[in-house]
């Protein structure tokens, strides 16, 4: 639904500067309620083996509360209801990618070849919807967003609770996994010390060291970049006169070439060092941003700047997955995952979702596109002087 919440917003009567700070909101509930659900999906797994039913029930309920929409007006009415259903929205993504990676077990490198059937669901929705709307108007995407959304619920019951044997391996630290652990903090080396080294004694804060938050920082700035894309991508195509049915085909391309890389990319996790690789995401993501903002009214370098999506997504997305996966094992693993996508998809989009409609009102529809390009071409400089070496530290700990 995201390429078209903000022409929905838009027919709602919202301004620039209400939608970007209606997307921010959106946005901040990933940086709040991923941890606080990864800590009652803790305690559940620890007391019943299993938080699949926390996420059952976290379905139904963004359900119900999303259609609260076909009946609230106003901006605040709405930004509560956007707000409340994504809180319980948030509370099953992480478990998501937890259950996926656990269900892969040693395939993890595979991950990225059941991640595209999320793809495959978004080219639906977008370019059906897209067809849609050229009809009726945004008036669709409510409906189609309930569907979509009961869908998921109904999904959810068809999967399984892990195996006992399974759930041990997943909650108990190897020996190895002990020494990456100790790796981040003084905390971990005394207890080795004391031989005193148990998942219980480690904070989840304490596997966080300097090298992670440089890490997770670069990652928000690349997520502050795509806000724009997010909230203004579909508006400002609009305005340049493409059809909604194109600007669904637009989206949809680029989320093809981000299943070519979910299917292929594990080839390159193995090839090339992890570091150059997120390296070059940030790279073509300044192009891509550059070019958005110069040839809006070349449908095919608009096309091109779509294709470019499997890089700053697709090959971003995987390469962060496997880095933070390596990083938080066992019982963390959950926690992880909910950390880099409270950190960077929750604040770093807030953030560039507000920047976004206040430069979008002042600046200039092209200049939020240049800015973003030009922010992004900074980050990669940043990373090819200095990050290369912090990242590649990190890749050493998790191996």
């Amino acid at each position: 639904m995201v390429p078209y919440w903000g022409l929905f917003l838009q027919s709602r009567g919202f301004d620039a500067q209400e939608i970007g700070q209606l997307m921010a909101i959106f946005l901040l509930t990933k940086l709040i309620a991923p941890n606080i659900w990864a800590s009652i999906a803790d305690n559940m797994i620890a007391k019943k083996g299993s938080s699949l039913g926390l996420l059952k029930q976290a379905a139904i309920v963004t359900f119900g509360l999303y259609c609260l929409l076909y009946v609230v007006n106003g901006f605040w009415a709405t930004a509560i209801v956007m707000f409340s259903f994504c809180v319980f929205w948030n509370a099953s993504l992480p478990q998501l990618e937890a259950a996926t990676l656990n269900h892969l077990k040693e395939r993890r490198d595979k991950y990225g070849q059941v991640r595209l059937w999320g793809s495959v669901g978004f080219i639906v929705m977008v370019q059906s919807l897209g067809l849609i709307m050229d009809v009726t108007g945004p008036s669709a995407i409510l409906p189609a967003g309930a569907i979509a959304l009961l869908s998921v619920f109904f999904a959810s019951l068809l999967m399984r609770n892990p195996k006992a044997s399974d759930l041990s391996r997943g909650h108990e630290l190897s020996n190895s996994q002990e020494q990456v652990l100790s790796a981040h903090s003084e905390n971990e080396t005394s207890c080795v010390a004391n031989n005193d080294f148990s998942p219980e004694k480690i904070n989840l804060l304490s596997l966080i060291n300097k090298d992670v938050v440089f890490l997770l920082t670069l990652c928000v700035f690349m997520q502050i970049s795509h806000a724009p894309w997010h909230t203004f991508f579909s508006i400002y195509l609009e305005d340049y006169g493409y059809s909604k049915s194109s600007i669904g085909a637009l989206w949809s391309i680029g989320v093809v070439f981000e299943i070519f890389v979910f299917i292929v990319g594990y080839r390159l996790l193995k090839y090339f060092r992890l570091a150059n690789l997120l390296t070059f995401t940030f790279l073509i993501a300044a192009i891509r941003w550059i070019m958005v903002s110069v040839f809006p009214e070349s449908g095919w370098l608009i096309l091109v700047t779509q294709v470019m999506h499997c890089v700053t997504y697709g090959l971003y997305h995987s390469v962060m997955i496997k880095l933070i996966d390596r990083l938080f094992q066992g019982r963390y693993q959950i926690r992880g995952q909910a950390l880099y996508s409270s950190v960077t998809f929750g604040l770093g989009g807030a953030i560039g979702s507000f920047a976004s409609g206040y430069i979008w009102t002042v600046y200039g529809h092209n200049e939020l596109f240049l800015f973003s390009g030009l922010m992004m071409l900074f980050v990669f400089v940043i990373s090819l002087l200095f990050t290369l070496n912090v990242i590649a530290r990190v890749s050493q700990q998790v191996h």
